[in-house]
């Protein structure tokens, strides 16, 4: 599974398929380890998965267009998009949590 670093932190997500956005930093164990998982997964349908260090001027952007990230106190924080709107938020990583979340969109 590919994981791209998203750049243009207005884009609306999930709009052709779902998609994930993982809030991390490069320099976090936690992300790099479910980077790592990810880079092995196969998801059972379609997704896009991106990434965006909140760090950089790019997540600075995000945090202010997105109040609701001013609660977030653990990385990596996971949010579920379907067409354009936020479906599911979780803290932390493991492909088994990204599935769990995956297939109750198939429900």
């Amino acid at each position: 599974m590919l994981v791209e670093v998203l750049t243009q932190p207005a884009e609306a997500l999930g709009f052709d398929q779902p998609a994930v956005l993982i809030l991390g930093r490069p320099t976090c164990d936690d992300c790099i380890a479910l980077y790592a998982e990810l880079a092995e997964w196969t998801p059972s349908f379609p997704v896009d998965v991106f990434t965006l260090d909140l760090t950089t001027e790019a997540g600075a952007s995000f945090k202010h267009a997105h109040p609701w990230t001013a609660h977030i106190d653990y990385i990596p924080f996971n949010v579920l998009y379907v067409k354009g709107e936020v479906v599911g938020q979780w803290t932390g990583g493991g492909v088994d949590r990204f599935q769990a979340h995956l297939s109750a969109l198939e429900d």
